[in-house]
């Protein structure tokens, strides 16, 4: 790897690059380890098994090795040890040490990792993700796949055994804090905050515990081999003479060469710097825990916790397309493709690499995509908003968490009814779907529930009207979501169709009534007039009278009692007000020209910080 891991136990000597470690032949100090390393075991190695009890004085090696704490597999570098002691051992166990009495055996091993997270693992001393057992999140938290590459990696390690041990997790006993952690994290009301706090737990306790392992030191390289590279014997291999050596005891080992480094790694003074070199079975951190608790993590990050779906708008067919393919991860961007009419095409990159789409369009080379909409650290999508008819998709907005809006995508004005994807706050996870070559048909939300917003209110909607007319989203004007109202509202003081609606929203930015705008709604000219409400004053009914392309009345009535008409008496009566009777009218969205055509009213729970 071209980053080299280092510790004082474990020489770690990683290739620069494509560049294998090895030692100039013509300084006589620096020749290569590979090659004054035993190739063979030695026949006179003598070994000592011992079974031991957890009160003899070699039981301290466990604790000495860092064998009693688990592993944790986050980071681009790992396996980590983590800080914490996570098990012991049952009284009255025997377990298995066998001790080596003599350095001489020394292990040579050679792999050819099939990508660079395997080479990662292996390097360490652990098998290969799909070598270990599978941990509860596995399913839905699927790690990032290694990038095929047509370099060969390689991976050389000499491993100098001095204890063997062997456990079994049945005589194994989970810490007290670690199990009582566990059970608080589970407690906690939010799937989110449970989520949230097991991450915690793992990377202070661990993922996995190793059950067979070797103790004692060891040499490692590993890399790629360019076109024109060998493993050892020609220029090409040759460590650069200007570089010293990784890892532990590196001024002993370049200026005295291999055989004085192996003596002082092996020294049995030295036994304070051995650790677990090599990992042949482990176990996810979990199975110490009681059968009750096992099962509600298994429940916690099983598919149908993890994952909801939003109902899908567009053509009614099957899906060509699944959100969640990928498993569970962070976005990173979303990319899109549309022609100012319809959406073409969407992908969505995550914080690994990996990517989902596109699927269509934006499959061919010489189609670009239009624009790419790029969340943060921290961020995430709570709102997508959609215009689509029964047959196409023809415009999209997404908003994070931290209350940004993206620009809408595809068209500005025309047909398409809104349609709001939304799952009470969780983190959108990706798209399912159908296209065609030329334009995504069909578009479903999926959603994550181990990332919320603490803040979100969660709302229902109710749509008057159907039309092709500017589009207009007053999200963009709340502020802060958490905390906006409705404060005022100016309208055409006439008695015609309803025009020259504009609505002013309100929220506190500490402790401070910040107000914002919208552009008025409906540009055909009258005499305009405003309705003040009071700060604790929120629209919970509307009536009004629309036909198919026109809003011509609106009566609004308050929580106070208070009402407002406003507009003429003409076309079909209707009411509309929140499924819940807590909730107020929140925003706005539509569709305007000289009058108000189309209108999405937006209930949500009263504001979380008046």
């Amino acid at each position: 790897l071209t980053k080299s891991h280092m510790c004082t136990t474990t020489t770690d000597l990683s290739f620069e690059k494509t560049t294998l470690m090895s030692n100039h032949p013509d300084h006589e100090s620096h020749f290569a380890f590979w090659e004054s390393a035993p190739k063979d075991t030695p026949a006179d190695v003598t070994m000592n098994s011992f079974a031991l009890r957890p009160d003899d004085s070699k039981y301290q090696l466990l604790h000495q090795a860092g064998c009693l704490r688990g592993v944790t597999f986050n980071g681009p570098n790992g396996p980590y040890k983590c800080s914490r002691q996570v098990f012991r051992v049952q009284p009255n166990t025997i377990y298995s040490i066998q001790a080596m009495q003599a350095c001489q055996d020394i292990a040579n091993e050679e792999f050819y990792p099939a990508n660079e997270i395997d080479a990662r693992y292996i390097h360490m001393g652990w098998p290969a993700p799909g070598a270990l057992p599978a941990r509860p999140w596995d399913t839905m938290y699927q790690p990032p796949k290694g990038n095929s590459s047509q370099s060969s990696w390689v991976s050389r390690r000499m491993v100098i055994h001095k204890w063997i041990i062997t456990l079994r997790k049945e005589d194994l006993v989970p810490a007290e804090a670690f199990t009582k952690a566990v059970e608080e994290a589970l407690n906690e009301p939010q799937a989110a905050d449970r989520v949230e706090a097991l991450r915690g737990i793992f990377a202070a306790w661990g993922e996995m515990i190793p059950l067979a392992m070797v103790i004692g030191a060891s040499l490692a390289a590993t890399g790629t081999l360019g076109s024109k590279q060998t493993l050892t014997g020609d220029s090409a291999t040759f460590r650069p003479p200007d570089r010293g050596p990784d890892g532990g005891y590196p001024e002993t080992f370049s200026k005295s060469g291999f055989n004085a480094w192996l003596d002082t790694a092996v020294n049995s003074d030295n036994s304070s710097t051995w650790e677990v070199v090599k990992v042949n079975n482990a176990v996810p951190i979990t199975d110490l825990l009681p059968k009750t608790l096992r099962q509600r993590i298994d429940r916690l990050f099983s598919y149908s916790n993890m994952i909801t779906r939003s109902p899908s708008v567009g053509s009614q067919i099957p899906y060509g397309f699944d959100g969640a393919s990928l498993g569970v991860k962070d976005i990173k961007q979303i990319n899109v493709w549309h022609n100012g009419a319809v959406m073409q095409d969407i992908s969505i990159v995550y914080i690994d690499g990996s990517v989902a789409g596109p699927y269509g369009l934006g499959t061919a080379p010489n189609n670009k995509m239009s624009d790419s909409f790029v969340l943060g650290r921290g961020e995430f999508i709570t709102d997508v908003f959609v215009w689509a008819t029964s047959s196409s998709i023809n415009a999209m907005q997404f908003a994070k968490n931290t209350s940004q809006l993206s620009v809408r995508y595809g068209t500005q004005n025309g047909a398409g009814d809104p349609a709001i994807f939304t799952a009470g706050g969780n983190a959108l996870l990706g798209f399912s779907g159908s296209c065609n070559t030329n334009s995504l048909l069909q578009i479903q939300a999926v959603w994550r529930s181990d990332v919320k917003s603490d803040e979100y209110r969660s709302i229902a909607t109710s749509t008057i009207g159907s039309s092709s007319a500017i589009i207009f989203n007053d999200y963009r004007f709340l502020g802060d979501p958490a905390s906006s109202y409705i404060s005022k509202i100016g309208y055409r003081n006439t008695a015609q169709v309803v025009a020259g609606l504009q609505v002013t929203y309100s929220c506190k930015r500490d402790g401070t009534v910040v107000s914002q705008e919208t552009p008025v709604r409906g540009t055909d000219a009258g005499a305009r007039d405003t309705w003040t409400l009071a700060e604790d004053e929120h629209i919970i009914q509307v009536k009004g009278r629309a036909a198919s392309t026109a809003v011509y009345q609106l009566e609004f009535l308050t929580n106070k009692g208070n009402t407002k008409k406003i507009g003429q008496e003409a076309g079909d009566a209707f009411t509309v007000a929140p499924p819940h009777k807590d909730m107020v009218l929140y925003y706005l969205l539509g569709k305007s020209a000289g009058y108000m055509q189309t209108i999405m009213f937006v209930w949500a729970m009263p504001s979380l910080k008046i």
